[in-house]
């Protein structure tokens, strides 16, 4: 997931702008029109001194208050198209966050005096954006630009409101015109990053990251989104020099911990990973997941021990991890806990019953507590999953023999051979196999394979084997080609 920038909203960055003092000047009634008639002039003159009390009130503690407010609308209620009341009003509506009407006093201004101070698209934009009409302060701000195209608080705020409307397509444009007004802007640049990003212009997107980090070294946001694009293109070492940037930023951030855990997991740098994920573990103590990566890096590090400890954490807070589980299974076998091992197999198949590799362990270690029928029965589930996996296939195969089900375990053992995975053991017992159902020369080319792959054992047992009296080898017993083979070359 791409980390975001804080993103400024518009009414934040009008806060600022109104917070400037200058920004917004109230507006005197010098530019409006001067009467034509006694009566207009009459008009004109009270709502003047309407305006003009309103206008006394700024700079004391009863500015942008209701009584400001009431001023300024006797001045329009009087004078309907006074321009400046009208402005001030919606002024001091923003400041008292009545956001609608300030749109529609803003909007009259508009319609009054078409070219008014650009800047008023600004406000109108914010007022609609804070009402909750953001296309109609999109379309304010597209047409103050149009206006007034090189205004970067009003590029910054339609790319804010691009951005959030998920229209990446604009923002582009928007973006890349900021960035030519002022090409420090690093803000700006590592959204346009963060887009290209997205979109999957990836070259784009880090040579902006990369412009950022020149102009700010220390922004966290660029190092982050470098780090995972050099994760997927498997750049493991650019990877981690990132990380750790962004880790002299926000020392002992989980997530960057976590991360650096990843990459040095997948450079097989183990006591690295263990001390990233430990560290980030005790940062955030309630997340399964990186208990569970750290008992897997500590498993190939052989502390058997710890890494028990942190599965059984990870367990306990994440139980719906089959591979938690399938770990926990494997170490606990390794220990001998075979009780324990199984549990963990059986919960790890409750939560994703179509593991054959989970299937094959504990078939096999049902084997080794000679539970044959429970071991058969996990072992043909994983060959059901997947048909060409020989090594369940093999197993199935010594299951089967020990169980007299001949016949499957000849047509288990010759899958394996048919896949090209056969062993010297596999041929062993097929010729075994062969030999008890009197099929002699099939038997005899199985026995050779053998002893061509492992002469000295295979002679050595065939050997011992000849010495009892009834012996599952009497059909080849006393066969020329099968003599043959015992002797040493």
């Amino acid at each position: 997931m791409l980390a975001n920038p804080g993103r400024f909203s518009i009414c934040l960055i009008l806060a600022v702008f109104l917070a400037c003092g200058k920004g917004l000047p109230a507006q005197s009634p010098k530019g409006d029109k001067k009467p034509s008639t006694l009566g207009d002039a009459e008009t004109y003159h009270e709502a003047t001194a309407w305006f003009k009390k309103a206008e006394a009130l700024i700079g004391t503690p009863k500015e942008n208050s209701e009584e400001q407010a009431e001023l300024f609308r006797k001045a329009v209620q009087i004078k309907p198209d006074f321009l400046e009341a009208h402005y001030n009003l919606g002024l001091i509506y923003i400041s008292q966050n009545k956001l609608k009407e300030a749109a529609a006093e803003f909007a009259e201004v508009l319609k009054l005096e078409p070219k008014f101070d650009a800047n008023i698209y600004f406000l109108l934009a914010s007022a609609y954006q804070e009402s909750g009409n953001t296309a109609l302060a999109i379309n304010a701000l597209e047409e103050g630009l149009r206006r007034k195209p090189k205004d970067p608080k009003m590029l910054r705020a339609l790319a804010y409101l691009q951005l959030n409307d998920k229209n990446d397509v604009a923002a582009v444009p928007t973006l890349q015109q900021l960035l030519e007004l002022d090409a420090a802007d690093v803000a700006s640049r590592v959204e346009l990053a963060l887009l290209l990003h997205k979109k999957g212009d990836i070259n784009g997107a880090i040579n902006n990251y990369r412009e950022a980090l020149r102009i700010d070294s220390k922004n966290f946001t660029a190092h982050y989104n470098l780090a995972l694009i050099y994760m997927q293109q498997k750049k493991n070492a650019e990877a981690a020099d990132e990380l750790e940037a962004g880790l002299q930023i926000r020392p002992g951030n989980a997530e960057l911990l976590e991360r650096l855990g990843d990459v040095y997991s997948l450079e097989r740098q183990y006591d690295k990973a263990a001390a990233s994920y430990k560290t980030a573990s005790e940062k955030a103590p309630d997340r399964g997941v990186l208990f569970g990566k750290l008992g897997f890096s500590l498993a190939h590090l052989n502390r058997t021990e710890e890494a028990l400890a942190a599965l059984e954490n990870s367990a306990r807070l994440d139980p719906k991890n089959p591979d938690t589980f399938f770990l926990l299974g494997d170490l606990y076998s390794e220990l001998k806990r075979n009780d324990e091992a199984i549990a963990a197999y059986k919960c790890s198949l409750e939560i994703n019953a179509r593991q054959k590799e989970v299937l094959y362990n504990l078939g096999t270690l049902y084997a080794e507590q000679n539970r044959l029928n429970d071991a058969i029965g996990q072992l043909k589930i994983a060959v059901q999953l997947d048909p060409d996996y020989s090594a369940a296939w093999s197993n199935l195969a010594l299951v089967a023999e020990r169980l007299n089900l001949d016949q499957q375990a000849i047509e288990a053992h010759e899958k394996v051979i048919a896949q090209g995975k056969g062993r010297a053991l596999n041929y062993f017992h097929l010729g075994i196999l062969y030999a008890k159902e009197e099929k002699t020369e099939p038997a005899i080319a199985a026995f050779a394979r053998a002893i061509e792959l492992e002469p000295e054992k295979y002679r050595a047992i065939l050997k011992e084997e000849l010495k009892k009296v009834h012996s599952v080898l009497d059909s080849v017993r006393y066969k020329e080609a099968f003599t043959r083979l015992l002797k040493e070359p």
